[in-house]
């Protein structure tokens, strides 16, 4: 019974909570100097010294693609926009986007991360190529982007990361060419060769006016987010160590 009374609870640290988005607080948007390129990202998304942001920026390089020069309101981090046809509020509601949904109906299908609107009347679900690019751009270890330089170089690789998630979600104003299309191959091939799979810990930011949210009419741009080690994970690791020590201890 003790073994079983166990198992349970370690099944009950792992399980994954039920389908729900999650509020993440309210920011302000900034485009720093240097940090962006035309019309997308770099964004930056800080603190609104109100609600105030309530997410966890562990998954984020201190300096690199979180609290960098020229942020006035700390924290803040580093995203991309995953639309051409919508646009950011100042401040704006984030929501986590937790579901995966059928782009034909906009019925929940389960677990990942969705689009509202954009270029697609039931949004769009977020593209493995581009969960693979953003988190290798936001632990600061992506190939070839210009991330020493606060000037022309790193204006230019956001530009061209910018059109490559663009591209990759299907969305006006995306690239394949160039470096744009270098990365997008690099993606692919992470994919292909088995060192990445599905949306990993990356999810969307579904934005609204303060106030609004849910309603579709204050809809703002969504940006990119990286979700750090998810605390049911840990909960689990803890409550596998626990249950090896009493199932050794009682058998």
């Amino acid at each position: 019974m003790r073994k079983l009374f166990f198992i349970s609870l370690v099944c009950g640290f792992v399980a994954v909570p039920a389908l729900a988005d999650i509020y993440g607080g309210r920011v302000w948007y900034n485009r720093i100097g240097g940090y962006y390129s035309g019309n997308g990202g770099e964004f930056t998304l800080s603190n609104d010294g109100g609600p105030g942001l309530l997410l966890d920026l562990s998954a984020y390089i201190e300096g690199v693609t979180k609290n960098v020069l020229g942020s006035s309101t700390l924290p803040s981090f580093q995203t991309f926009c995953v639309e051409t046809s919508e646009y950011v509020a100042q401040p704006m509601d984030i929501v986590v986007s937790t579901t995966f949904v059928n782009e034909a109906t906009g019925a929940i299908t389960g677990s990942g991360s969705h689009a509202i609107l954009g270029s697609k009347p039931k949004g769009d679900n977020l593209d493995a190529r581009t969960a693979y690019l953003y988190t290798q751009f936001a632990k600061g270890v992506l190939s070839n982007y210009d991330y020493l330089s606060t000037g022309v170089g790193r204006n230019v690789s956001a530009g061209l990361l910018q059109k490559a998630i663009w591209y990759i979600e299907e969305e006006p104003g995306g690239s394949n060419a160039g470096q744009s299309g270098i990365w997008i191959t690099e993606a692919q091939n992470a994919i292909d060769n088995g060192l990445w799979s599905g949306i990993g810990d990356v999810r969307i930011l579904n934005t609204w006016k303060p106030g609004y949210v849910g309603d579709l009419v204050y809809k703002k741009q969504d940006q990119l987010y990286l979700v750090p080690v998810p605390a049911a994970v840990l909960l689990g690791i803890l409550g596998l160590g626990v249950a090896g020590w009493k199932l050794r201890r009682f058998s």
